[in-house]
């Protein structure tokens, strides 16, 4: 280096300097977390309850698979409870968007032609897997319900992982139930059960803000009917519901203290007006 030569942060400059040569004020534009952006452990309990609504939502259905498949109640049942709260439901969210009467007219033959359709094809729909053994049937459910919680939206409708996946994997998972119960009509009442669970639901779900409250609903109505199926799983139950809501939302914000971001001279750049 001599000394008519003085080393410039600059791209297309200093030819006798090697590529990455830097000197001693190199490291004074350091930063470190200059956009900090902690959560509460009020917050954090909040997205925990996100979770935990989504996973009450798919016990519950499963829940409504084996009243039905043990005949302890009727098809008929389930689906007349099943449009008097997708009807409820459907009034508070027109309240929370102000929809109009045209859209509640489009919604309203939208919802005739899936009943028509689906009613129509149950026949066909519980055929599908028949010839399939009932473990492999469960198995995949399972994973299909699985990968439904992975990539469910559990904050923002424009932050998820794949939508239609999660949409697709819980209604292929729901088709594959289906094919296991005593006839049409219960194959379509749990169908219809499905769209309102996995489709028609998390809509409602994300224009209402006091997700703490309706996680403390669906948590003591999914516990009360696992009770009448397997004590065991209660616990169960229980102990994860407490670790999603209290526990993991406690070790993040516990772990925000460890985040350290650093910026500095070597970041991309970005042209200001």
């Amino acid at each position: 280096m001599t000394s008519e030569t003085q080393w410039q942060k600059n791209l297309y400059e200093n030819y006798s300097l090697p590529d990455n040569y830097t000197d001693s004020s190199f490291l004074e534009q350091l930063r470190k977390n200059i956009k900090p952006n902690n959560v509460t452990l009020s917050e954090a309990i909040t997205f925990g309850a996100s979770i935990c609504i989504q996973l009450s939502i798919v016990i519950l259905f499963v829940i409504i698979f084996i009243w039905l498949n043990k005949e302890w109640t009727s098809p008929n049942v389930i689906f007349v409870s099943g449009v008097i709260l997708t009807i409820f439901g459907y009034l508070v969210y027109c309240v929370t968007e102000q929809t109009t009467v045209k859209k509640m007219s489009k919604d309203f033959r939208t919802a005739l032609i899936f009943l028509t359709f689906g009613y129509i094809l149950s026949p066909v729909l519980k055929t599908l897997t028949e010839t399939i053994s009932t473990d492999t049937i469960y198995a995949m459910t399972i994973l299909m319900f699985l990968t439904h919680l992975i990539f469910s939206k559990y904050g923002s409708l424009q932050i998820s992982l794949s939508d239609s996946l999660s949409i697709t994997s819980s209604i292929f998972g729901s088709l594959m139930l289906a094919s296991r119960l005593a006839s049409p009509s219960h194959a379509f009442s749990l169908l219809t059960v499905a769209v309102q669970c996995f489709v028609l639901l998390p809509f409602l779900m994300y224009k209402l803000s006091k997700k703490i409250l309706i996680s403390i609903f669906l948590t003591l109505d999914t516990l009360y009917f696992l009770l009448f199926i397997s004590q065991t799983i209660s616990y169960v139950f229980i102990l994860s519901i407490v670790f999603l809501h209290f526990i993991c939302p406690y070790w993040y914000v516990r772990c925000q203290t460890y985040k350290d971001n650093i910026y500095g001279p070597w970041d991309e750049a970005v042209i200001t007006s």
